[in-house]
């Protein structure tokens, strides 16, 4: 091996161990230091609604704590409202459960700093749009969403072979209500992002990713 061919060897692996280092020093990229609450002393609320499982919560508020430093309180079940049931679609309107979750808890609903997202395993729809369904809705000016975990375990046809895979879509959709409602994020255009507005199925929920 000549000189220039050893001069360049060691040219690459300094260049190579150069990217690694700096790649492993660097902070994630989810997690930013500009992350703050567009209302400052904001505090975000679980609340299950009819037989959605509390407990499911917990994995959820811990994910938060750990990866955002968020302290997220679960709060006791609420029941459906009869007036939020489409019964000719078998589905829960979307807007009305929204509205209904802030009418149930009323001393959190006229909180200015408290933020609530409702969780069903019911299916629902927005009935102000021509949808067939919903994963999430959100009443932003009026601090509330809603997710829906009924279609979170669909699988199609080339998908990857995932256990957990319930559980990330979940934190997908949770993660935009988040992003919106209590950091005051935009929405995005980017399908990657997990801010993306045009979801319109679970293979366009699965493209999107976890971090802000």
């Amino acid at each position: 091996m000549n000189r220039t061919s050893a001069l360049l060897l060691c040219l690459v692996a300094l260049t190579a161990v150069w990217f690694a280092t700096s790649r492993a020093s660097s902070p994630p990229a989810s997690v930013s230091v500009s992350l703050a609450p567009q209302v400052e002393g904001s505090k975000i609320y679980f609340v299950p609604i009819g037989d959605f499982p509390g407990e499911k919560l917990d994995p959820l508020v811990q994910y938060y704590r750990r990866k955002y430093n968020l302290e997220i309180t679960t709060l006791k079940s609420i029941p459906v409202d009869p007036s939020t049931r489409d019964s000719s679609r078998q589905q829960l309107m979307a807007e009305n459960l929204a509205a209904a979750l802030r009418t149930a808890i009323p001393e959190y609903a006229n909180d200015p700093k408290a933020i609530l997202i409702g969780f069903t395993s019911e299916d629902m729809y927005p009935a102000s749009k021509g949808w067939q369904f919903a994963f999430g809705w959100r009443l932003g000016n009026a601090r509330a969403a809603v997710v829906s975990t009924a279609r979170l375990g669909i699988v199609y046809v080339g998908m990857p072979l995932d256990l957990h895979l319930s559980d990330t879509r979940l934190r997908k959709i949770v993660n935009k209500d988040i992003g919106i409602v209590y950091y005051g994020l935009p929405q995005s255009t980017n399908p990657k992002s997990v801010l993306y507005n045009q979801i319109g199925g679970i293979e366009e929920l699965d493209e999107m990713g976890e971090d802000f």
